[in-house]
């Protein structure tokens, strides 16, 4: 597991260069922005996923947020939704990814932000999460767990460190019912070595074996094509977009993702479990 989970970090700090540079590189695109750096502002570099901040609002109404809310966001990534949870509803987030050089981005953006005192980012493996038992009230994820082969023990880790009755919120690529193969690479894979895309019925079974009961698991995948099809042309005129992260190389991913939803290889679900 080891050997796989530098292929994944590898992947994704392969357009970061040396971190310290990034980091000053972003906080002067920052003092650059009109405005105060907000989730809006900042949507375009650390929404990491398809669907941007559109879609991480649809999944906080969907498991339906409370100011109250002890959340773990399970690959937390460059910090985009933990942020916006914490600015919107005012709850205590905290986020835990496998890359150093995300974790370092999303700290900086936190203190940018003025949220570093609602959350907090830490490195780690999702399969061996520390923290104990029963701690939170709602773990999120958004295009995460496609890189993790383990995929029953993942949502055991999830379920353990959820209270009775906390909720999972996810937001992920699976594979068609047939399992074509993909075009890599893509924004999680550079190829099938660690990519693990389960059918639905697959993560159900996987979900429902690690106590997870799903509430809501709903296909959303041609939404998804429609934002990435206006999103185009946007997101190549900011400067502050996920190109800085990811490099020049974030246009053939993004090409490889769509043409994958178009012909069918991946679909796109969103859905929520209560633990039980």
């Amino acid at each position: 597991m080891g050997d796989l989970n530098e292929t994944i970090r590898d992947h994704y700090q392969a357009g970061v260069g040396e971190q310290g540079a990034l980091l000053a590189r972003l906080s002067a695109m920052i003092d650059q922005l009109e405005g105060p750096p907000s989730s809006q502002a900042l949507a375009a570099v650390d929404q990491f996923h398809v669907g941007g901040l559109k879609a991480t609002a649809e999944l906080a109404k969907r498991v339906g947020v409370r100011p109250e809310m002890d959340v773990l966001d399970a690959g937390s990534g460059l910090g985009g939704p933990s942020r916006y949870l914490a600015e919107t509803f005012g709850c205590r987030v905290i986020g835990i990814d496998l890359t150093p050089d995300y974790v370092a981005i999303a700290k900086l953006l936190a203190e940018r932000t003025g949220l570093a005192d609602k959350v907090g980012y830490r490195l780690g493996d999702l399969t061996q999460l520390p923290f104990e038992d029963a701690c939170f009230d709602l773990v999120w994820t958004q295009h995460v767990v496609m890189n993790i082969r383990d995929r029953d023990g993942l949502y055991r880790e999830l379920r353990r460190v959820l209270k009775p009755g906390g909720r999972l919120a996810f937001y992920d690529p699976i594979a068609a019912d047939e399992k074509p193969e993909p075009f890599y690479p893509v924004p999680w894979a550079a190829s099938a070595e660690t990519s693990t895309l389960l059918t639905e019925d697959e993560t159900v079974a996987a979900l429902r074996g690690a106590g997870l009961k799903p509430v809501s698991f709903d296909d959303v995948t041609l939404e998804a094509m429609g934002w990435l099809i206006q999103q185009q042309a946007p997101v190549a005129q900011s400067p502050l977009n996920l190109g800085v992260v990811i490099g020049p190389r974030i246009g053939e991913l993004v090409a490889n993702f769509g043409r994958n939803l178009r012909e069918g290889r991946v679909r796109l679900v969103m859905g929520v479990c209560e633990a039980v």
